[in-house]
């Protein structure tokens, strides 16, 4: 008996093999994905956000949108929150960079 010439069966498996192919690198990107938003996630990005700049502040104190008391507390917290993920990041940094002092 002939056997089919062995370019026949060759392209018989790479069709078989296409979706499969096709579901593997699906699933790596999924998993990219994941890895990269729990990542995120873990890190704090994207949470708690400030909401307005300084200027923001400035402009709604210069147009009489707000008192200078209330500029002065804003102002105040703002830059508390900024000391406050300024440290957080810099323990981070410290326990994931390998210094052990």
């Amino acid at each position: 008996m002939e056997s089919p010439p062995l370019f026949a069966q060759a392209s018989d498996v790479g069709v078989s093999i296409l979706p499969i192919l096709g579901w593997l690198i699906a699933l790596v990107f999924a998993g990219a994905l994941a890895i990269y938003l729990f990542r995120r996630w873990m890190r704090g990005e994207g949470t708690d956000p400030i909401g307005f700049t300084l200027a923001d502040l400035r402009e709604m104190l210069e147009s009489g949108e707000i008192t200078d008391v209330e500029f002065r507390a804003a102002r105040d917290a703002m830059i508390a929150q900024v000391k406050r993920r300024s440290a957080s990041r810099s323990k981070s940094a410290k326990y994931t960079s390998g210094d052990d002092s």
